[in-house]
């Protein structure tokens, strides 16, 4: 068993653990749908519920589909699990899209999350086409990164915390570098861990 494959049940279930504990911290005190909980978002309450609720679906999913795609088994659950997966995060990111549109902190910070929604589109949807099509080592590519858009609050989150912690910037400032840094970063990071092999491996001839 290769290094590579090794460490894959411990990344999946780290990113289970990230999961659940995100859901846990900064998804469920929004349950509670009241002016104090959704605070500045309580004009706008229900688009955030509806990009929260079905962002959670994908987020707890993600980590699971990951697994059962990587690993071949169960394929018929991992076919369905694919179809909710693909509509939560159409429903999720059509919500956000509208969050980011009427954003309270600047145009560059919308630009940023525009830009993270057309990632996670393009992501799923490339990821959706190629196993359609088939094209299945493909399809576990799209679908790598997908998943790491998926995650891009998560690392909004602790691009946020760790600026705020480091006293770094204004409060604008804080939210624009975690917007566009919580999915092109980690995307760029994936594309060089992706493309590893086929850079390093032997050259292929003429």
């Amino acid at each position: 068993m290769t290094t590579a494959v090794a460490g894959r049940p411990v990344a999946v279930s780290l990113s289970a653990v990230l999961a659940v504990g995100f859901v846990a911290a900064f998804v469920v005190p929004y349950l509670t749908m009241t002016p104090d909980s959704y605070r500045v978002f309580w004009p706008r309450r229900w688009w955030l519920f509806t990009h929260l609720a079905f962002g959670t679906v994908a987020l707890l999913i993600a980590p699971i589909q990951y697994w059962l795609g990587v690993t071949r088994r169960r394929l018929p659950l991992h076919r369905q699990l694919g179809r909710i997966y693909l509509g939560a995060i159409a429903l999720s990111s059509g919500a956000a899209l509208g969050l980011a549109v009427m954003n309270d902190v600047s145009w560059v910070y919308g630009v940023g999350l525009v830009g993270l929604n057309l990632a996670w589109l393009t992501t799923t949807g490339l990821a959706w086409l190629t196993a359609v099509r088939r094209r299945f080592d493909q399809h576990r590519e799209w679908m790598t990164r997908s998943v790491v858009v998926t995650f891009a609050f998560v690392w909004f989150r602790a691009i946020l915390g760790t600026t705020i912690a480091l006293d770094l910037g204004t409060e604008a400032d804080r939210f624009i570098v975690a917007a566009w840094g919580c999915w092109s970063v980690p995307l760029l990071v994936t594309e060089v861990w992706l493309q590893r092999r086929k850079v390093l491996g032997p050259p292929v001839a003429a």
